[in-house]
């Protein structure tokens, strides 16, 4: 097959939701396709909502339990339902198709884009943990069964599986993964860079904890605010939660009698990018991350970062060392590493630098630049290369 002009490619983008994203998954997909559009690529966005150019829209639907319905709403998300006549117009056009969830609609579309003899690659963004354990199920073996159920109705019917991470990658071999698995990082926008940010007046005193991530029972939160209690200096410590999600008015209520009052809730995207630059320490206690856009942004504006070391989480791969790293469901231990980090400050200041230099190789220009070579490797048939599942990307020949 002849090399791909890849600026030439149509790729659509296969996404439940799209409009006002803001859970991991779904800001993602909205940032390569801003991304690749802004590079000049061609780009339809298959999705609910609203009606746009370069989109084309399917029905949604809530899962008919009562309780499910209402996480759902809450986490920003909602089934779409792939209806083939509209998938099958979209299709019909694209040469490559990008399916990011492991739903009704990636099932559809892989089934319907194998009749039309149309690739398929797949993101792998949906932790079965995730899912499960926002509803309060722990449980190795259904875990496990959740995994195999994604691998066998999508990803093993792809040309190729994009993850976030190595840990990412391993999590969908270890259950079965038999097509080519490829690192791509999530990547971080330019805007999330060092940049003067004047506390508020009241702010001056404290030293400023700061995180962002849905209100929800996977991120922990509630391991943060019980460390701030536990902490020698929790007097002295200003927290900041920034997102919306179910969980809001339970981490408000078990906040309320923190030392000094924190700031929980939705912010703008001026105001998330000023925290990043105003506060002293991210914290990360999510016990579930397939790589962490999040703690990628706190590294990016050279702000230290503090993370759980969750054996379902691929965020540790980001600390430094030892101090930037607490025991997964240990309050205790998360006090004890604060308490270290607000007596050294100096030491706090050394680690931002380093975190800052550290996520120079995260940009998502090069995380679009590897994306793009996937798809050309596919196109042009490139099968030995596809094969080697175990060698990264940018070790590849991609031209």
């Amino acid at each position: 097959m002849k090399k791909t002009d890849s600026h030439s490619l149509k790729i659509v983008m296969v996404t439940d939701v799209f409009d006002g994203a803001w859970g991991g998954g779904m800001v993602s997909t909205e940032r390569f396709v801003r991304v690749l559009r802004e590079q000049g690529y061609d780009v339809t966005v298959l999705s609910t909502g609203a009606p746009a150019a370069g989109k084309a829209v399917v029905p949604g639907y809530y899962f008919p339990i009562p309780a499910v319905k209402r996480i759902m709403k809450k986490n920003g998300f909602i089934f779409a339902i792939p209806k083939r006549d509209i998938l099958k117009k979209i299709f019909e056009e694209a040469d490559i198709i990008h399916v990011q969830f492991p739903f009704l609609l990636g099932y559809g579309t892989v089934r319907l884009a194998r009749k039309l003899g149309k690739p398929v690659i797949s993101s792998f963004h949906v932790q079965p943990e995730n899912i499960l354990y926002n509803i309060g199920i722990r449980n190795d073996a259904l875990t496990g069964m959740l995994y195999r159920f994604f691998n066998r109705i999508l990803y093993n019917r792809s040309a190729a599986v994009i993850c976030p991470s190595r840990f990412a990658r391993s999590e969908l071999q270890k259950h079965g993964l038999q097509v080519p698995g490829f690192v791509v990082s999530n990547g971080i926008l330019p805007r999330f860079r060092p940049v003067d940010a004047v506390r508020k007046k009241d702010y001056d005193k404290y030293f400023i904890i700061y995180t962002v991530g849905r209100l929800a029972r996977d991120k922990r939160h509630d391991i943060i605010i019980d460390a701030i209690k536990q902490s020698r200096y929790g007097g002295r410590i200003k927290l900041i939660i920034a997102g919306r999600g179910p969980l809001e008015d339970e981490i408000k209520t078990r906040a309320a009698d923190l030392p000094v009052p924190a700031d929980i809730g939705y912010v703008d995207d001026d105001e998330l990018l000023e925290n990043y630059n105003m506060a002293d320490l991210y914290v990360h206690a999510s016990e579930v991350e397939l790589e962490s856009m999040t703690v990628l942004e706190a590294m990016a504006c050279g702000l230290p970062a503090l993370i759980s070391d969750s054996r379902t989480s691929a965020a540790k791969q980001f600390a430094l060392d030892e101090r930037f790293l607490f025991r997964s469901d240990d309050p205790r231990d998360l006090a004890a590493k604060i308490d270290n980090l607000v007596e050294n400050r100096y030491e706090l200041e050394k680690a931002g630098r380093q975190y800052r230099e550290k996520a120079g190789q995260y940009s998502i220009e090069r995380s679009c630049h590897r994306l793009i070579s996937i798809y050309s490797m596919v196109l042009e048939g490139r099968q030995e290369e596809l094969l080697r599942v175990d060698v990264e990307v940018d070790a590849m020949i991609l031209h």
